[in-house]
This record gives structure tokens, C-alpha cells and sequence, in this order.
């Protein structure tokens, strides 16, 4: 939900992991399980408020919602829908052009969108609600990208992480490896207490899971690791 990278791997995969960075006050998510909504099955943790998640997996797409659109926000009360909701409510029309169009933003709380075609990563889509605006844009899949949220890492703290994550890939003398980028996400930026990728704040916000996709062509895996119990799994989706 707050930090997100992409890394296109070996036979035209790519591995897509995510830090959700909560305060630990919040009720716990629950792990990753297969749900059907709208019609469509997808994989996912659950988190118990919003009944609705931060990151998911279908047939078609592999979606990530970050807090926040381009930059920090003032809270409001009475928001419409629970940002939780967001990638579900993809599912209805399961193409990025047609839920710009036809999804309700008004009264939303500022996100971004990132959608990833499972069988061509040639595109990503991102898709912002800021400022009472929406965005779309079209990024290459065919270089890594990392995303940070504009809700807790203003712009000097975004390029710092950035920073990081490059000069993380570029010392690796093997090939990209789920394993490598995992180092990345509970290691990168351990010097800065305020804003390292696997986050720990005296306010109480810090990162409390960190979810990675692994998307093949014949195969996809998703690896959980639920930092406040201490408990990892690994499934096979196919």
C-alpha cells in the first residue's frame, strides 16, 4: 500500500512487491485467500475494515492501490467508499480505460492505481485521483519502477527510496531473483529510520506485511510475510 516495485524478470515475467506500511493499531489483515467478486476470482489479502484489500491478483491483471495521488493530503471525514474497495470495484469492468470512465471518483479519498497485465507487461497503467482530478498514464514494463505513497514520503524522501532501489539492483551479480528484491523490501534504506523501505515510525506507522507476486507465463506465486505475527507463507496460485 505504501511502497511498490516492479521488476521485469526472465521469459517475459515480472515481480511486483509491496510494503504496507499501517499503524499497528489497526486490526490485522487476513492472509491472502482466493475471493470472487463481481464475478471475477481473484487472490488477496483482506484487510477487516475495508473488507477490501491493497493488492490482488486475477486471471488478467495483478492490481496495487497506494494511499495517495501526487502529493500528501488533507484527511476529511465521510469519504464515499474506503479506498479498499478501489481494486475491487476494478473487477466490474476489468479494463483500465473503461473504469476511468465509468468508475464513480467523487467523494473518494486521493489514490493510485497500478495495473499490470498478467500476459503482456509491455504496459503498465497507472491510474491517480488527486486534487478532485483523475490521471491515466502508460509506463514501460520493460524496466524496474518503484512507488512510493505521497501520504508519508514527500518528494526529496520518494527520490532517496528511488535512489536506493537502483543502486540495490545495480550491485546484484546474478539475475534478479523474488529472493533479491524481498532483501530490497526488508533491508533497503535501513540508515534512515524516517523513511527505510521496511518502515518503523515512533508515531506507530510502520510496515506490518509485505506481499510479492511472481507472474510467468505457466506460473504465478505469491509470498506473504506477516511482519506482526512473524509468519510467512508461499502459494502457488498456478
Amino acid at each position: 500500500m505504501c511502497v511498490l516495485t516492479y521488476v521485469p524478470v526472465a521469459d517475459n515475467g515480472f515481480i511486483v512487491t509491496s510494503n504496507r506500511d499501517e499503524n499497528i493499531a489497526r486490526p490485522k489483515a487476513q492472509p491472502p485467500k482466493k475471493i470472487k467478486i463481481n464475478g471475477v476470482e481473484v487472490f488477496c489479502p483482506v484487510d477487516p475494515i475495508s473488507k477490501g484489500t491493497w493488492i490482488a491478483t486475477s486471471k488478467c491483471y495483478t492490481m496495487v492501490l497506494l494511499n495517495g495521488g501526487y502529493k500528501k493530503h488533507e484527511a476529511k471525514a465521510g469519504y464515499r467508499q474506503s479506498r479498499g474497495q478501489v481494486i475491487l470495484e476494478f473487477t466490474k469492468w476489468n479494463d483500465p480505460e473503461t473504469f476511468l470512465n465509468s468508475f464513480d471518483f467523487n467523494g473518494m479519498e486521493p489514490f493510485t492505481l497500478v495495473l499490470f497485465k498478467n500476459d503482456n507487461r509491455q504496459k503498465i497503467t497507472e491510474i491517480k485521483w488527486c486534487s478532485g482530478e483523475k490521471h491515466i498514464s502508460h509506463l514501460s514494463g520493460e524496466l524496474p519502477l518503484i512507488w512510493s505513497s505521497a501520504t508519508l514520503y514527500d518528494q526529496n524522501a520518494t527520490e532517496k527510496r528511488q535512489s536506493w532501489f537502483m543502486d540495490h539492483l545495480s550491485k546484484t551479480q546474478t539475475e534478479i531473483s523474488s529472493e533479491i528484491i524481498l532483501d530490497f523490501h526488508n533491508m533497503g534504506g535501513k540508515q534512515d529510520q524516517e523513511n527505510s523501505i521496511k518502515l518503523k515510525r515512533k508515531n506507530g506507522i510502520e510496515t506490518v506485511c509485505i506481499t510479492q507476486l511472481e507472474i510467468y507465463r505457466n506460473a504465478k506465486f505469491l509470498f506473504y510475510n506477516d511482519l506482526e505475527n512473524n509468519t510467512s507463507n508461499r502459494f502457488v496460485i498456478y
